[in-house]
């Protein structure tokens, strides 16, 4: 698979010049992940950024009680890990393969020094940073506002905006998600949430595809502007 080709479909590095890119593909390395990989580990920190060219990452807490709370959840194109300048995650964080991946990886010294050298990445980082800020405190929000029903359609709304298509009354959810991811990112539980999302299925707001999931979102930004 040819990794300059796979880096070009990187949001972060958007309309960058190609010697720019041949640059970030010199010094950068490509390697496929297995589902299931636990790529960073709070004790087992790792000074080096990731670029999620396929796949999908998992990111998550651990509470004081031992259960895991998702944070978000990654698509292709997107870049996670921290270095000294950067830190798009915490040191809290940890990140799991929900599938096969293939991830870039560049470390401290050759990713800071390349910025330096391209303000517009740098631009770039700090855009991503307080998107992904903006998408947890409104997700946190409504966590701590709304009851479950309420919490679920809003992450769902988020998610097909995040990586769906559309077609027509129809949006897509472009990531494959469990029961108990859902549980996970509303603060609930599995069995709640399979009864509940069985329930939003009756109501025609949600069916299941061959790639997952689709959502009525006009319907749903209606009904959530209500509540």
């Amino acid at each position: 698979m040819d990794k300059l080709i796979l880096l070009s479909h990187i949001n972060l590095f958007d309309e960058l010049p190609m010697e720019d890119m041949k640059l970030i593909d010199d010094n950068s390395t490509m390697t496929p992940v297995k589902k299931g990989t636990q790529i960073l580990i709070p004790e087992q920190p790792l000074d080096v950024l990731f670029f999620l060219k396929q796949g999908q990452v998992r990111l998550y807490r651990m509470t004081p009680q031992g259960k895991q709370f998702t944070t978000d959840i990654l698509v292709d194109g997107n870049v996670f890990g921290e270095t000294e300048s950067f830190m798009l995650t915490d040191q809290q964080t940890y990140a799991e393969a929900m599938t096969d991946c293939y991830l870039c990886t560049m470390d401290k010294e050759k990713f800071e020094s390349f910025v330096r050298a391209t303000p517009d990445v740098s631009l770039k980082l700090i855009q991503i940073l307080s998107t992904r800020l903006k998408e947890t405190y409104d997700l946190s929000e409504k966590i701590a506002l709304g009851d479950v029903r309420y919490r679920t359609l809003f992450l769902l709304l988020k998610m097909s905006e995040k990586s769906g298509k559309r077609d027509k009354e129809w949006q897509s959810i472009g990531m494959k998600i469990t029961h108990e991811d859902i549980a996970t990112m509303v603060g609930s539980s599995r069995e709640t949430i399979s009864l509940l999302m069985s329930k939003l299925k009756k109501e025609g707001l949600l069916k299941k595809t061959l790639l997952g999931y689709s959502i009525k979102a006009d319907e749903i930004k209606e009904i959530l502007m209500e509540e």
